[in-house]
This record gives structure tokens, sequence and C-alpha cells, in this order.
């Protein structure tokens, strides 16, 4: 059931039904930042498959988009009364003040419409707004880091001149000022002390309703009016689309049977293990010295090392069980602190074994001893 506008809307309510809550207006407007990085992120899809159509365009995608949004927006202004997203969320925008119909013309009321001013203003607002935003954006980002000492990838241009200077320094107070306003009509409208949401509809004498007046969505709504709801999902799959065709996707990789994956898997053989230096004394039976440079020489498989129960979670340096245990590049668990002493030169071998694996004498750094959870 719709409410009856009243003849003299002054002396009606205080809370009209026709004013849209802050939880109405503020997903409208998250809607619009949507469509730019979706239009971007098309633009930069067919630019990779037809360069030779849309690269120019995705070179200047700023203005593309600023001429396709204005086309949108011009249609919903003059059609709705309301930009894209408005329209979406249906609400419209009304003149803030209506003049009072005479007695003697009392009659059934059209709603009132919004001027060619309003309607140019809007226009101005919604497509030119952004468009300056961003640009002016682009050229905090550009001459912020020109010539810059520290960074060493820094646009060495021409030295910046005086006016760049000042909207270097100007341009940050002006964006928070901006932002504050915002947030300042944000609660001012959400504790009914305005009824203006954003400083342009005051200038503009405008204000944004719910379009309850209006008729029902017919079947032939328009395509354009379902288009910003589907831009999130079409993003995702053309993404999915995007990886499933990739030479990377699993879709790419060739079918391997089962006797294929077995013998894949086991081609790929470990590691062949390093060999133990006999002065670690882990060697059974033990080496003499002279017998030191035949066991280096020798296969490490022929080594014979082997560790029983009652051995297993002890050091190989200290034989003690382990103490805060770490292990080293060549795969050995020892103790922190032992690890430690025989890489920096502290240990039985002193500055020979300093920075070389006590186990097995690869070269290792301290920064390379690992502590483990045992």
């Amino acid at each position: 059931m719709s409410h009856a506008t009243p003849v003299f809307p002054e002396a009606g309510p205080s809370e009209s039904p026709y004013r849209p809550h802050l939880v109405e207006l503020i997903p409208q407007e998250q809607l619009r930042t949507v469509l730019h990085p979706v239009f971007r992120y098309v633009l930069t899809y067919l630019a990779q498959h037809y360069p030779r159509y849309f690269l120019r365009i995705v070179n200047r995608h700023e203005e593309a988009f600023a001429l396709v949004l204005l086309l949108l927006e011009k249609h919903h202004l003059w059609k709705h009364d309301a930009s894209l997203s408005e329209h979406f969320y249906q609400l419209k925008l009304a003149p803030a003040r209506v003049h009072t119909p005479r007695l003697g013309s009392i009659h059934a009321q059209q709603p009132a419409r919004l001027s060619n001013r309003q309607r140019w203003g809007m226009l101005l607002v919604l497509v030119g707004l952004p468009y300056v935003r961003a640009r002016l954006d682009d050229f905090y980002d550009r001459w912020s880091t020109q010539n810059d000492p520290e960074l060493s990838l820094a646009d060495q241009g021409p030295p910046l001149t005086t006016g760049q200077k000042i909207f270097l320094k100007v341009y940050p107070t002006a964006v928070t000022a901006f932002e504050t306003t915002l947030l300042a009509y944000d609660v001012a409208y959400l504790f009914e002390k305005t009824e203006f949401f954003r400083p342009w509809h005051r200038w503009l004498g405008v204000r944004i309703e719910r379009a309850i007046d209006d008729a029902p969505p017919s079947s032939t709504q328009s395509f354009l009016s379902k288009l910003p709801p589907l831009l999130p999902p079409l993003l995702l799959a053309l993404k999915f689309a995007q990886w499933w065709y990739s030479p990377t996707s699993p879709r790419s990789l060739p079918a391997a049977s089962k006797s294929e994956e077995q013998s894949l898997h086991t081609s790929v053989l470990p590691p062949r293990p390093l060999p133990i230096l006999p002065s670690s004394g882990l060697l059974t039976p033990p080496h003499s010295p002279e017998d030191e440079k035949q066991e280096l020489k020798a296969d490490p498989s022929e080594q014979t090392y082997q560790i029983d129960a009652k051995e297993f979670g002890h050091c190989p340096i200290c034989k003690g069980k382990w103490q805060n245990p770490a292990i080293l590049p060549s795969g050995w668990v020892v103790c922190w602190r032992c690890g430690w002493d025989a890489i920096s030169g502290e240990g039985e071998l002193g500055e020979a074994g300093k920075n070389r694996c006590p186990i097995t004498g690869v070269a290792v750094n301290q920064s390379d001893l690992r502590r483990v959870l045992v």
C-alpha cells in the first residue's frame, strides 16, 4: 500500500517515509566504485588478446571510463531522475523545495521532476568528480616519487616546478578536508540534522528519496539497470576462465596413466648422503688420522653408521640428549649450542672447523642453523 502525498508537505510528519536510511545510501556509493576496476580489468584482458584494437584504449582508460559513465548516467538521470547505482537500489533524486499548490488546483499531482539545471549539475558531479580525483591522484603519485634520492627506481625527470611543489604540499590536506566533509555529512544525515546526503545535493537543491511512487518494475526492464550487480560475478568468471585456459592450468597438463605416474615418482631418487668426517667419531670401526683421506674419497653409501633406539635423540657432538635442538643444512640435528660453537670455531676442531659442518664438513654459516621442534 503506497503512502499518500500530503497536499502541504510542510504540515506533514517530520519523519518522511521517503527518506532513505544511511545504510541504504552507503551501498549505492560502494557499487559505483566497483565499476571502474571491473572496466579496467576487462580492457586489460581484451588488450592482451587484441592489442591492435584495445591497447590505445587501455592507455587512456580513465577517459574511456568517463565517456562510458557519461552515457550511462545521462540516460538514468533524464529517464529515472537517478544515477545508475541509485536506480538499482530503488532510489531517486527529487527537488528539495516543492511549490505548494493553490486550493483551487488540488488534484492528483505527478511526482516532482528534476530541472535540466539539476540534471546537468548531477551529471557533472557523477562523472567529472571521479575523473578529476583520479587524475589528481595520478599526478601526486608521479610527482611525489620524481627525483627522490631515497628511491633507486625513481623517475629521474626534470626538476619539479614551484607549482608542482605547492601541489604536493596542498593536495593531501585538501583530500583530508574533502573526506572529513563527507564524513560530517554522513553523521549529520544519520542523526537527521540535514536532509542532504552530500554537499552538492545542497548546492543543487536536490535530495535522495525512495522511489516508492514509481510503477513496479516491468518485465521489459532495461538491461543496463541489471548490469551492475552482475559485474562482480562476471569478473570472477572471467578470471577463472583466464586461469583455466592458461598454459599452467591442470587442463593443459597431459593425462597420465597410473603406470606413468608410478614411473615418474620412482625415477626421482633421493639425494646421495654426504660423507661423514672420520674426526666426528661416528663411523664404525674407528678410523685413524692416516685413513681420513681415503675415507673421504670413498663412496658415502659404503660408510657404516647405525643409530639404535637408545642413541636416538642424542646430539652427535656432545653425545648427550638434545638441548634446544637445531638442524644443520646437511640434515643432522644437534644441540643448538653445540652447533653454534662448532660453526663459530669454538668447538673441538677450533678455527679449523669454522663455517663448516662438524659432521660432514660442508660449508655452513651461523645463519643456516635452524631450530626444530622434536
